[in-house]
């Protein structure tokens, strides 16, 4: 009795010129499913992402020369899907469509391909990261379509905390048996491998897309709070943004007299990012919206603390190693930055619990997971 390896049809089509969570776990299980066939529908700024990362596969292209900074993302993810629509993919039996995110881009085109292709012994795996909160409206309307969608016509859900498979179970009707919790991961090896740079050491490293949700504008608040009662403190900041947000950070940061403070390190490789943040010596993020939380738990096996906002998830993957404040309580998140960063004992107690809570977390249990995820759709044949 052999175990059935389908071929794998990957859409990974909302993706941008940089990372995102989703983004991530595709690429890293991806990269470790390396006895499956696989085709991958992307954009051509997928496909540099994807090999960028080391991952070398088959890919379809939905859409080409886009620009790094694409105008209109509603207009932009409109064209990846009707594209996506009239790609020929040459669907089989057999074949496993796997969803990357839950953006229309993704879940649109896989929803056609099934419909079309009923009298073919397809699956649909559709990956769920995280509920997108109603302050966020257009994106917030759209996931509560693409759910609908999963939730009627998608084989498997996989999500990456069993707080969003209680959520997807209560609030939207999802049947739990389709649901599979798959914890992310991050790579052990790689990260033990990084080196601190003490020369352009930082005291502590924030590392994210820019955007709101992020809690950038809280980040400068609180570092201004921070310096405070300790001026001679300094912030480095990793990530893009949009220019306009990205212009409202060093405004504020102008405004607040924190130039000297708070430096912006725009985007950084992974080698020369990750050394930065082990240079420094605490990681912090203020962010409102995490379905995992996958640069927090790599800044956890640097031995770096983390904090941030005290998140319901967090009860669930940050057990240890992070100091969890009260969402919005500015002072008292400068309050612990400080104390982390005067009081050697207190340090040392987080920075141990972070190496271990974060070596519960390795991608290749997350393969294993997917795999088990596969086996479970496909009978066992000769």
């Amino acid at each position: 009795m052999a175990k059935i390896k389908p071929r794998i049809i990957a859409f990974i089509n909302s993706c941008s010129q940089f990372k995102t969570g989703s983004d991530m776990v595709f690429i890293e299980i991806a990269k470790r499913l390396k006895d499956y066939e696989m085709v991958i529908v992307t954009p051509s700024v997928g496909k540099t992402l994807c090999q960028n990362c080391g991952l070398r596969r088959k890919f379809l292209l939905t859409t080409q020369n886009e620009t790094p900074e694409f105008g209109n993302v509603i207009i932009t993810y409109i064209k990846r899907t009707f594209k996506a629509l009239f790609l020929k993919i040459g669907v089989k039996d057999g074949d496993v469509l796997l969803g990357a995110s839950d953006f229309f881009t993704d879940v649109l085109p896989i929803l056609w391909l099934k419909l079309w292709h009923r009298k073919k012994k397809i699956k649909w795996i559709q990956h769920i990261f995280h509920l997108i909160p109603s302050s966020r409206k257009i994106p917030f309307y759209s996931q509560r379509i693409s759910l609908f969608l999963v939730k009627h016509w998608a084989d498997k859900v996989t999500v990456d905390n069993s707080l969003l498979k209680d959520d997807l179970v209560r609030k939207f009707g999802f049947n739990p048996q389709k649901i599979i919790v798959n914890y992310p991961g991050i790579d052990l090896h790689y990260l033990e491998k990084i080196k601190a740079n003490k020369k352009n050491a930082y005291d502590a490293i924030f590392m994210a897309q820019l955007r709101p949700s992020k809690g950038i504008f809280d980040l400068i608040k609180i570092w201004s709070l921070v310096c405070q009662q300790k001026p001679e403190l300094k912030l480095g900041i990793i990530g893009r943004g949009k220019k306009e947000i990205v212009e409202a950070m060093k405004k504020m940061v102008k405004d607040y007299d924190m130039e000297k403070n708070i430096t912006f390190l725009s985007y950084l490789p992974d080698d020369r990012a990750y050394s930065m943040i082990k240079s420094a010596q605490v990681f912090i993020t203020p962010s409102y919206e995490e379905g995992f939380g996958i640069s927090m738990l790599e800044a956890q096996f640097l031995g770096r603390p983390v904090v941030a906002w005290h998140l319901p998830v967090f009860d669930e993957i940050f057990k240890k190693g992070m100091v969890k404040v009260k969402v919005g309580d500015l002072e008292r998140f400068a309050r612990e930055v400080v104390r982390l960063l005067t009081d050697n004992n207190f340090y040392q107690k987080f920075s141990k619990e972070a190496v271990v809570n974060a070596k519960q977390y390795d991608w290749d249990k997350s393969v294993r997971g997917e795999e088990q995820i596969f086996s479970s759709l496909y009978a066992n044949k000769k």
